[in-house]
């Protein structure tokens, strides 16, 4: 388990409550709450008098920018120096508190990622394997076994890799990595010493929508849609700087 996924089990815990709805209705319930954790922390720790002042300062420094027709350099350049330093000030007085409100948010989307992409296959469904190096792997494909059996996946030299069933619809297990400390793999890795450096599983990915390529029609183009509506009207009806 890596530091953004300390909060999972939470959210796999409440997300239980939520079992008997559609998925897809579990996934728009998600994209509400992450926006309404992020806009929340974002209007808790930023100054919002501060705030606002710098947003007035910065647009009213490019109204006066706009509005100025003449050609000289020596009269556009204050104008600019002003649009320049009260836009820069503004990004400055926000993006601490845009980055503090943005954690909790990121351990949601890792744990959405993990929940809503993949279909965990169904005993004796043939699932297609490929191992990385390919002369260290021979399998191509596997009967998936029951929850309370196992299967061994083992390199061309006989070595021990992994065991399956996984235990999360994650369709790689791979050596350990410098990231895995911030995300980890659910299903564990691979020993620094196996002669493979991941092994990918053909797993069935979970369609959202009926309709347009396949980007559309998993969960991300649902998820980020509905999580920029909501942060957005949020941000409008609480009048959020």
């Amino acid at each position: 388990m890596g530091f953004l996924d300390i909060p999972a089990p939470l959210f796999t815990a409440i997300n239980g409550a939520l079992a008997s709805l559609p998925l897809l209705a579990q996934l728009i319930i998600w994209a509400v709450v992450t926006a309404i954790v992020s806009m929340f922390l974002y209007w808790l720790c930023s100054a919002q008098d501060k705030v606002g002042k710098a947003k007035e300062r910065a647009v009213s420094a490019r109204k006066k920018m706009a509005a100025y027709d003449g050609h000289e350099f020596e009269e556009m350049w204050p104008l600019a120096k002003e649009s320049l330093v009260s836009s820069g000030k503004h990004f400055f007085v926000v993006l601490g508190p845009a980055l503090l409100s943005s954690l909790p948010a990121l351990t949601l989307i890792i744990w959405v990622a993990g929940q809503f992409s993949f279909v965990m296959p169904a005993a004796g469904t043939t699932v297609n394997i490929q191992g990385n190096p390919v002369e260290a792997f021979s399998a191509t494909a596997i009967d998936w076994p029951a929850s309370d059996a196992s299967v061994e996946l083992k390199d061309t030299s006989g070595e021990l890799l992994l065991e399956l069933p996984l235990a999360a619809p994650v369709p790689i297990v791979h050596k350990r990595q410098w990231w895995n400390s911030l995300m980890g793999n659910p299903n564990g890795y691979l020993s620094d010493d196996a002669s493979v450096s991941e092994v990918n599983f053909e797993l069935t990915p979970i369609n959202y929508l009926s309709f347009g390529p396949a980007w559309v029609r998993g969960w991300e183009f649902t998820y980020f849609v509905i999580l920029i509506l909501c942060s957005f009207g949020i941000k409008v009806a609480f009048r959020i700087h």
